[in-house]
């Protein structure tokens, strides 16, 4: 996380796209739906969360900044299709950074649908 002027290499594209699978559908939250109710969060959704921190997705400073701009892209979310490699890291650093005040807004954005979003545009990036 503290290299947020680095640009994600292949391995950190590789460890995001590990998780497609587990985000379609929501798979990763089957099995916890009650733990997510009362906490807004479970093992899986944490261990997510700690992939984007240590495979350089999420940037440490001015995410306030960027909240009118994501959000943008989570109404539309056919605005992703032309989303660079940065503005993804500030659309997941927006969502976590909230997600750490509001428990909460990772699982949300997963079950719908929107974080497989995020992740299929970065393999649109990645195998270009």
């Amino acid at each position: 996380m503290h290299r947020e002027l680095e640009t994600p290499t292949p391995e950190n594209f590789e460890a995001v796209l590990a998780y497609r699978g587990l985000l379609d559908g929501a798979k990763i939250l089957k099995g916890h739906e009650e733990e997510i109710r009362e906490t807004g969060t479970c093992p899986p959704v944490n261990e997510f969360v700690r992939m984007l921190y240590d495979n350089n997705w999420l940037i440490n400073s001015r995410w306030q900044g960027w909240a009118d701009e994501t959000t943008g892209y989570f109404e539309k979310p056919s605005l992703l299709c032309v989303a660079e490699t940065e503005t993804i890291r500030r659309i997941l650093t927006v969502h976590v950074r909230i997600d750490r005040m509001m428990p909460g807004e990772v699982s949300d954005i997963i079950q719908k649908g929107y974080m497989l979003s995020v992740v299929n545009r970065i393999a649109e990036i990645y195998e270009c």
